[in-house]
């Protein structure tokens, strides 16, 4: 018998993961894959949820075993035939979809750059990982094609990239480990066994389902992912340390620009700070550079920066080093409260006002899409009607997944606490709970 390529990696969330066929071993090891151990899941969630450490090595690891759950359990059912060749690139699909992902994950997305990391991982793929698949005679192209919902079989696009994926179920859950919250907890092992390949004759091609026993579990999957992203990814303190660390860098860029020798700049990072290479175009040159990159390399800078002679770097610097987050709370809206509030700030940090006044909105953008067609594809559920399945909100036993599907946002206002302190007593003070203490309590809390 033949040695047979296998790894076991030790997964969390998981336990076991066995990893097979050497073109998916290769990508592991490949560099590329290696630094997602480098870059953060979560971004600046854990300046808040001090446990949220967790990379994107380990997601795209667990999308890949999600996704190898699925296919295996559709193999085992006889559901639809799989091909090796398919199986092994639907895997590569789901363990390099986030290999285009920069230094703090999406809280630096567009801030140096126009390209998003879906399309620079793509452009990794092609300029860096087609050799080593091509080696292992895995076709490139067809894993490009999964990824970008291209190939002729939509099932496998929809597995890794729809309302329904192994992305989001990844995440979620291991998001809602490792944060110590459990809104993200739903049953996985019930979705993967009621999650089914279906023939939609309408178009003629694969598409995934659900059976009706799985509604309830899906139901729960859809609101864990509402309560995890207001709960956790648009917790308003990690939004106020994210507009911190793009204020740190903005201001870095400024500094830079006006005279590059008034600032350490680690080499590596030149490329984002040098307009010659122009980032948009995404040359090889600029894929290049932006590989060599991780968290650590920030972290280095900004502890750099916090001695920079410009007296605004060095303490925005300071401020995200040592946790002096900015205050984030409901914007006043446009008036002349918010007028009052600006002229405060300016009095506090003069000419430099700006670096420490921010507006953001926060929105879910809409949790779940009612089905459209020509537009996201909707969670189908087996039905017996002439198409042969219904959307999920429209079977569901509660009618409050239509209602996900209005778009949510918070505004918030942002300042540093010191000046939040001065403008305290102007707002409104918050409703919640108040009616409902015990007055000789609230005279304690006092």
């Amino acid at each position: 018998m033949g040695k047979i390529h296998e790894r076991v990696l030790r997964d969390p969330l998981y336990g076991n993961i066995s990893v097979s066929g050497p073109a998916i071993m290769a990508l592991i090891d490949s560099p590329a894959c290696q630094r997602l151990r480098r870059i953060r899941q979560l971004g600046m969630c854990s300046s808040v949820f001090h446990g949220a450490e967790n990379s994107r090595f380990q997601h795209a690891v667990g999308v890949m075993w999600l996704m190898h759950r699925v296919l295996s359990h559709w193999r085992e059912h006889r559901f639809i035939k799989i091909s090796r060749e398919i199986e092994q690139a639907a895997l590569a699909a789901a363990l390099l979809h986030d290999i285009g992902h920069g230094p703090f994950s999406h809280a630096l997305e567009h801030t140096f750059s126009s390209i998003d990391h879906e399309r620079l991982g793509r452009l990794i793929i092609k300029h860096n990982l087609a050799p080593i698949m091509e080696a292992n005679r895995l076709d490139p192209q067809l894993v490009l094609s999964i990824m970008e919902g291209t190939y002729e079989e939509p099932i496998y696009h929809e597995l890794l990239s729809s309302q329904l994926d192994v992305d989001r179920m990844d995440y979620l859950l291991r998001d809602s480990l490792y944060t110590g919250t459990k809104y993200g907890v739903f049953d996985i092992d019930h979705i993967i066994f009621n999650l089914r390949p279906f023939y939609d004759k309408g178009s003629r091609r694969w598409v995934c389902a659900i059976s009706p026993k799985g509604i309830e579990a899906v139901t729960t999957y859809i609101f864990s992912r509402y309560f995890t992203y207001w709960q956790v990814y648009l917790h308003h303190t990690v939004r106020a340390n994210e507009v911190l660390l793009r204020a740190v860098l903005k201001r870095a860029q400024y500094v830079y620009s006006q005279d590059p020798e008034a600032m350490e700049l680690p080499s590596n990072l030149r490329f984002l700070f040098d307009t010659s290479l122009e980032p948009d175009s995404a040359s090889p040159t600029f894929i290049e550079a932006f590989l060599s990159t991780d968290d650590y390399d920030f972290f280095h800078a900004i502890k750099l920066w916090m001695r920079c002679s410009d007296p605004v770097l060095a303490d925005l610097a300071s401020r995200f080093t040592n946790r002096v987050a900015f205050k984030a709370f409901d914007h006043p809206g446009d008036g002349p409260l918010f007028n009052r509030i600006k002229k405060q700030v300016q009095t506090m940090y003069g000419d430099d006002w700006e670096w420490y006044i921010h507006e953001d909105t926060p929105s879910n953008k809409g949790f779940y899409s009612i089905y459209e067609p020509g537009k996201a594809a909707p969670i189908r559920v087996l039905w017996n009607c002439p198409e042969g399945w219904r959307e999920i909100s429209r079977v569901s036993r509660t009618h409050a997944i239509s209602a996900l599907s209005e778009t949510v946002s918070r505004p918030l206002l942002i300042l540093t606490k010191e000046c939040y302190q001065k403008i305290k007593s102007w707002l409104s003070p918050e409703p919640i709970y108040q009616s409902y203490l015990d007055p000789e309590f609230e005279t304690f809390l006092n």
